[in-house]
């Protein structure tokens, strides 16, 4: 019965995402752009879940979307590691660390903090919800906040109907447990990724790396100018 219903399509999965950025409706960026940074370090993931797992996925998605939008971002292993050597090695209390303490180690620009708020794959009936809230802060190497994001997103696959009850009955059963057993959790973290730092009214100014860099504050100063 299963060959069957995988072999007549019924088990394709329709992505359904819902997201919601918190608290976004205008964002400041005057701090930013007054500190422009060049360079982000981004320290280990404060983990709120029960997932230990998730910390590492999370962390691992960070440097190819800020490197894409045109920052250094500091390898990820080599940060944890000399972290540790200077006896920070909780997520918890690196983040309690005084943010120049932080970025005079690596000379760094700004820092990123992220904290995971959940990480579940919430099973109900025949459906399984993948569930991720993340919250970000980038903060100046001289402690000032710079920008702030919270992001929430769910996935839930949906079964495409095969007009016999049975049937869909069945392939529900299978997909759920499929989600269940293994969560889309890191295309979750990457769209969470995209959607913060490019999209909306949390996305971040271009980085000097970025080709769009120049034109970016020209047009800010520009703009500034017609309004004086």
């Amino acid at each position: 019965m299963i060959r069957l219903l995988l072999r007549s399509g019924t088990l394709a999965l329709m992505v359904l995402v819902a997201g919601c950025a918190v608290n976004q409706e205008s964002a400041d960026f005057t701090a930013f752009h007054d500190a422009q940074p060049k360079s982000i370090l981004v320290v280990p993931v404060v983990n709120e879940s029960v997932d230990v797992q998730a910390p590492l996925s999370v962390l691992t998605t960070l440097p190819k979307t800020l490197g894409e939008k045109g920052y250094y971002i500091f390898p990820v292993n080599t940060v944890k590691t000399l972290l540790e050597y200077e006896g920070l090695y909780e997520p918890a209390v690196i983040h309690n660390t005084p943010p120049e303490q932080l970025a005079s180690l690596f000379g760094a620009d700004a820092i990123l903090y992220v904290t995971i708020h959940e990480w579940t794959a919430q099973y109900v009936v025949l459906q399984t919800t993948t569930v991720v809230d993340f919250e970000y802060r980038i903060v100046n190497h001289d402690g000032a906040e710079l920008w702030s994001a919270r992001k929430q997103l769910s996935y839930t696959p949906q079964n495409h109907s095969s007009g016999n009850p049975l049937a869909d009955l069945i392939a529900s059963a299978i997909t759920a447990a499929l989600e269940r057993a293994d969560p889309n959790y890191l295309p979750l973290t990457r769209q969470a990724n995209q959607q913060v730092f490019y999209q909306g009214a949390t996305a971040i100014p271009p980085g000097p790396y970025s080709p769009n860099y120049k034109e970016y504050y020209l047009a800010l100063e520009n703009q500034e100018e017609t309004a004086d």
